[in-house]
């Protein structure tokens, strides 16, 4: 899958959890996650610009999205010190948002290896090409639209919940 196709899975994906981070965390909360998101969609492919890495290398495994899971945790903490939980949450949105990327090229005839180096066990479900434009560009309109339509609820349910003064 190319950038696009993985911005607008992680996209539709994180869109549902919106409104409940909101009510739960608090709004700047929900609001972080979904930059995290959608700004960790991409964050495999780093290993496209080092050169020492393979493509779908150690990048695309369990083991990384566990990393940035943490890596997420501790960031999220410390942008939103007085959210309660903003750890926990931080580590959920990033390791979810790497396992989405790698949910994203299992289903492209090249797949991945998640347990490298643990097992080489290779996993591919072939269901189309990465470089597919239709399914790219359909998946960023359909989870940006999907993200989009969630805010909008979420802010519309916050505004009705405001007691007027």
């Amino acid at each position: 899958m190319y950038r696009g196709g993985h911005v607008g899975l992680n996209a539709l994906l994180y869109a549902p959890f919106l409104p409940l981070a909101s009510h739960y965390w608090s709004p700047e909360g929900a609001v972080l996650g979904a930059g995290l998101a959608l700004g960790l969609a991409n964050l495999p492919d780093i290993d496209e610009s080092i050169s020492r890495l393979r493509h779908r290398g150690p990048t695309h495994t369990l083991w990384f999205a566990v990393l940035v899971g943490l890596l997420a945790g501790a960031g999220t903490a410390l942008v939103l010190p007085a959210t309660p939980g903003a750890l926990p949450f931080g580590f959920v949105v990033g390791t979810a948002s790497v396992l989405a990327h790698l949910a994203g090229d299992i289903v492209t005839p090249m797949g991945i290896s998640p347990l490298a180096p643990l097992s080489e066990v290779h996993v591919t479900l072939d269901w189309f090409e990465s470089k597919n434009p239709r399914i790219n560009r359909r998946l960023f309109l359909i989870g940006s639209t999907t993200l989009l339509a969630s805010l909008a609820v979420t802010v519309a349910f916050a505004a009705s919940l405001e007691v007027p003064t």
